[in-house]
């Protein structure tokens, strides 16, 4: 998310305003940060306000705590906290205390973790989830081909098969979706066979054994002469599905519409047809 920070100067006279929090949370994930300056002379308060409208914040055990109240005097303008602006947009005032930094505070646009969910959505979709890295185990070794009746292994590949999360904030606001890789699917490509596979749990990713299919195996029936595509290959296709859940600062969360996140690879497939020759009369020496 892009974040846009405007520097404001807010004066707090100490004896005149008053400045009542609110609420007090601590920081959730995230990462980035603002600062900001303050300090005291006469019984007037000063500090350098960031108005933060997007963006991600850092935790390392700050907390954050709301602050209600007019602030200004004088001959400066003053502004009261929270205030609504031209467009209905509702403004809080937040003040960040960090054990090292110290406080800084921001003027942060009212807003719910769900607020949060599409642009993070988005960005999980669009650059986070990996796509499946097609694998298939015990081809020919010499022509890479896969052969007719015997078990073909298939894998998800690469380091496809993972959990991948993300998190969005602003100022104490957060909220962080968790995709889970819970099936993967085979499509062969060869509309005469059985149809598409499944797996699931580790079996996308095992150790391939050569006396035992594993979990993640189809076996063709026809050869890829056979195949629409371009009469020789067949056109496969492996997906991931994945179980999206979301978590947030408020407590708010929960299931998630799954997504699927696919591949396609050209898989040759050939077949063993043996040729039986005569060779005498009696059967014990080869004879038809």
């Amino acid at each position: 998310m892009r974040r846009y920070l405007t520097t404001v100067v807010v004066v707090f006279s100490a004896a005149a305003l008053a400045m009542l929090p609110a609420a007090s949370v601590v920081a959730g994930p995230g990462s980035g940060g603002g600062g900001g300056t303050g300090g005291s002379e006469d019984g007037t308060i000063t500090a350098v306000v960031r108005l933060q409208v997007g963006g991600t914040t850092s935790g390392g055990g700050c907390t954050w705590e709301r602050v209600e109240g007019e602030l200004g005097g004088g001959e400066t303008s003053s502004a009261t906290y929270p205030f609504t602006d031209e467009d209905g947009v509702t403004f809080n005032l937040w003040r960040k205390t960090c054990p090292e930094s110290g406080s800084t505070w921001y003027v942060i646009p009212e807003t719910e973790p769900e607020d949060l969910l599409p642009q993070l959505l988005e960005q999980l979709k669009s650059t986070r989830l990996p796509d499946p890295q097609p694998t298939f185990l015990a081809l020919d070794p010499a022509r890479g081909w896969a052969y007719v009746t015997v078990p073909l292994d298939f894998r998800a590949g690469g380091d496809s098969w993972r959990t991948v999360s993300a998190t969005a904030s602003i100022g104490p606001i957060w909220a962080t979706v968790t995709a889970q890789p819970v099936r993967l699917l085979f499509d062969p490509g060869d509309p005469n066979g059985p149809g598409p596979v499944e797996c699931a749990g580790d079996s996308p990713i095992a150790g391939y054994d050569p006396a035992l299919p594993g979990a993640c195996s189809y076996t063709y029936r026809n050869s890829s002469s056979t195949s629409p595509y371009d009469g020789y290959h067949f056109e496969t296709r492996t997906s991931i599905d994945w179980s999206i859940t979301w978590t947030s600062s408020s407590g708010a969360g929960g299931a998630l519409e799954p997504y699927s996140t696919s591949a396609t690879a050209l898989l040759a497939v050939a077949e063993v047809k043996g040729l039986v020759t005569c060779t005498g009369s009696r059967t014990e020496q080869g004879g038809c």
